[in-house]
């Protein structure tokens, strides 16, 4: 059989994102200072949008005539009954429309959005990849070390929580009696979680007070010897420059003194002095919620944080229609700018939806404390709300909701089941990672656990696990080998 060239006609069906779909899925995942962002563009490049605030102002300025009752323009009446497509639920690969199907010409392209924020950049850039640095900020890498070292959900909102109580210099300054009342928690539970943050990095963060925050330091070196903390205990002395009082008290001589002076102005009394370049980053919340006079819990978005923009259908009347190329542009304008407003309206009432679905799963949270938060997933949300998990997964990201116990980002509400930890395909990384640490800190200094003795402990916990897993496990959690960490203990006091 001869292996010949030909030309084929082949006809198939495949399904691709709109450019209509494609915008209103970025406006949905933006955040509020994001939306203000490109509704502030859209405000300049569109002159037939404005703000509502502006033009109510402009309408009330001036004096009314026959104009303001005539009939509207059939023309208008088409424009405003015009439809968007704006299917969340199109269950599609969101690039899709990158590589093929996307034109160019379209009327509701909005002039490539994506080129108007950066100049300088090619056809790929996106601008939701691109932030405003690469590098973690200090709240990202908290996030992070939460999620690793606390399984329990109501643990992890908790943490979160106090890390809105630190200072500038990383001092831990809430009081955690006026935190328990307001989470309805056992101050010993705060005790328990505040106790795990000190050991977060960088060193000495969330340390109460200096001495304790230079012994956190001096511990994770393995330098915090029975005279080093005597030393710690009067700094007040070490301040004054009474060395003579402060060899007697730590029974040292002068160059023992010496060097642990050197040792302790090599530390950071300022743990987070690092991070005070960083751009500050302030959270508005989405949603609000709040107890209503029967008890009921009711939502509202905020409204103040919301741009708020409408057609001014008049600034036609300034522009002749006259000339072909005048028309083409006022419709394609015109259009861009209704699908714009409708496409808000939409992104307002789909984050409602899925924040009412939220409070009601989660109405022992709001009623009890964090201890009762509920195991609950996206598609447990998705279904209630008749939406697809995409959906969900966009409406929660990036997002905050104000409620009577905090702030909280949506996604803190989501988690899922706990399990048997029976070993099967359902037994989370994070849950064997809590198993490790927790099992390494309560070791003794007489009886360090060896990855084969800790492969042992969960056996019997029904947890099948490999040692060279354990290892990679215990390494992604800085936790040094038992041969480290018994040299560490026997120094340590």
């Amino acid at each position: 059989m001869a292996i010949t060239p030909r030309l084929e006609i082949k006809q198939t069906q495949s399904l691709l994102m709109t450019p209509q779909l494609r915008q209103a899925i970025q406006l949905l995942q933006m955040s509020n200072l994001e939306l203000n962002e490109l509704v502030t563009q859209e405000l300049e490049n569109n002159p037939f949008l404005e703000r509502e605030d502006d033009l109510i102002e402009s309408y009330d300025d001036r004096e009314q005539s026959i104009d303001d009752y005539k009939d509207e323009n059939p023309q208008d009446k088409e424009i405003e009954n015009y439809e968007i497509d704006t299917d969340y639920d199109n269950q599609t690969d969101d690039f899709g429309s990158d590589r093929e199907g996307y034109g160019e010409n379209s009327d509701y392209d909005w002039d490539n959005y994506a080129h108007s924020k950066n100049a300088t950049n090619d056809g790929d850039f996106d601008f939701f990849e691109k932030k405003l640095s690469d590098e973690k900020t200090l709240l990202e890498r908290l996030q992070e070390q939460i999620q690793m070292n606390f399984y329990k959900p109501y643990e992890k909102i908790i943490a979160s929580n106090l890390i809105e109580h630190l200072d500038d210099a990383g001092y831990f300054v809430g009081n955690l009696q006026e935190i328990s009342q307001r989470m309805n928690v056992n101050q010993e539970i705060l005790d328990d979680i505040l106790y795990v943050l000190k050991t977060f990095e960088p060193s000495g963060i969330f340390a109460q007070s200096l001495a304790e925050c230079l012994t956190i330091q001096l511990k994770d070196k393995a330098l915090l010897t029975k005279e080093m903390n005597m030393l710690l205990q009067n700094l007040e002395l070490l301040g004054q420059g009474k060395a003579k009082e402060l060899m007697d008290i730590c029974q040292v001589d002068e160059k023992t003194l010496h060097t642990m002076v050197k040792e302790i102005r090599a530390l950071n009394p300022k743990p987070t002095a690092d991070y005070v370049s960083e751009k500050a980053d302030y959270i508005i919340p989405d949603v609000f919620v709040k107890r209503g006079k029967y008890g009921e819990y009711n939502i509202e978005l905020n409204h103040m944080s919301l741009p708020k923009v409408l057609i001014n259908q008049n600034y036609k009347t300034f522009v002749s229609d006259k000339d072909k190329e005048t028309n083409k542009y006022i419709k394609t304008q015109i259009n861009s700018a209704n699908f714009l407003v409708k496409a808000l309206h939409q992104r307002a009432t789909t984050i409602l939806s899925v924040c009412e679905e939220i409070v009601k799963n989660q109405y022992d949270f709001f009623e009890k404390g964090v201890q009762f938060l509920r195991p609950m997933q996206l598609k447990d949300i998705a279904e209630a709300a008749e939406i697809h998990e995409s959906t969900v997964s966009r409406v929660t990201n990036n997002k905050y909701m104000h409620t009577p116990r905090g702030l909280f980002e949506l996604k803190y509400f989501f988690s899922g089941a706990a399990g048997s930890f029976s070993g099967d395909d359902s037994t989370s990384t994070t849950a064997i990672k809590h198993k490790i640490k927790t099992l390494i800190d309560q070791e003794e200094s007489t009886n360090i656990l060896s990855d084969d003795n800790i492969v042992e402990l969960l056996a019997q916990q029904s947890i099948k696990i490999a040692r060279r897993t354990i290892a990679k496990y215990r390494e992604s959690m800085n936790i040094p080998t038992s041969a480290a960490r018994k040299r560490i203990k026997r120094k340590v006091l």
